[in-house]
């Protein structure tokens, strides 16, 4: 863990940064990781889905509460939040993340200890800056602060730009590194900022499959294409507990021999 990912852990928080969302026993067990702002809130539908099919926890960032100081790295935010999941009873099946989160949750994934690796599902994320550079990220900014604006005290939501901006200034400044072993489920749209990322993420996943939604990056979590996320989500997270069905029956090894790609 770098050092200033150690000055403040996950045990020295006030608030904890992994929280249930959904408490549901069995099926697939699901963390949701922080978009841009760190907050969980634009992933309200889509947690009632997923905690249909089992437990799912959420990761908030730092910044949000009162005396925390936001992350600026995307490095620290995978250390600590790799710290957090480690902490859990038992090692989730899913790390899902829209936008930032998608990033986040690749990252953390690389930083667990040894043993099986979650899946992913990346909603409309890249692994790389904008090739655009900084400006590229103004409108979504302005979008994200706007929308918290309504729900927000003054306070709270200077603390929501002060950790939007955080995650602008490591958002510019990481490109994805090391390649995920296990399954991916990439979600683009069509309206997206990053036309590429398919390409882009293409070295960075070992089995990916890709499904395209006909909206923008924010229309991607709510309705009507939320269900068409929901129901893209289901067809994957299906296969998975019928791998680890089919694994608790013929034993681990000869699971991992004979299970076939998703595409």
């Amino acid at each position: 863990m770098s050092r200033s990912a150690k000055s403040e852990t996950v045990a020295d928080l006030g608030r904890p940064l992994l929280s249930p969302l959904g408490k549901r026993a069995g099926g697939v067990s699901a963390v949701l990781f922080p978009p841009l702002g760190g907050g969980l809130l634009p992933y309200l539908g889509l947690v009632a889905h997923l905690s249909r099919h089992g437990p799912v926890h959420g990761i908030r960032a730092l910044g949000l509460e009162e005396g925390e100081e936001p992350d600026t790295r995307i490095s620290d935010m995978a250390d600590r939040y790799a710290e957090a999941v480690t902490a859990l009873p038992a090692r989730p099946d899913l790390f899902v993340g829209w936008s930032l989160g998608g990033l986040l949750a690749f990252e953390t994934a690389r930083r667990l200890p040894g043993g099986r690796t979650p899946d992913l599902v990346l909603v409309d994320s890249s692994p790389a800056p904008a090739p655009e550079g900084p400006g590229a990220y103004a409108a979504v900014r302005r979008r994200v602060l706007s929308e918290a604006a309504v729900h927000m005290d003054p306070d709270a939501l200077a603390r929501t730009e002060r950790t939007v901006d955080a995650h602008l200034e490591a958002r510019t400044r990481h490109r994805a590194e090391g390649r995920h072993p296990g399954r991916t489920l990439l979600i683009t749209c069509t309206g997206s900022d990053d036309p590429q990322q398919a390409r882009r993420w293409s070295p960075h996943l070992a089995d990916v499959s890709v499904h395209c939604l006909d909206t923008d990056h924010f229309g991607v979590l709510r309705a009507p294409h939320l269900r068409q996320l929901s129901s893209r989500i289901q067809e994957f997270t299906t296969s998975l507990d019928s791998d680890r069905s089919r694994c608790r029956t013929s034993g681990a090894e000869r699971c991992r021999a004979d299970a076939a790609p998703v595409r």
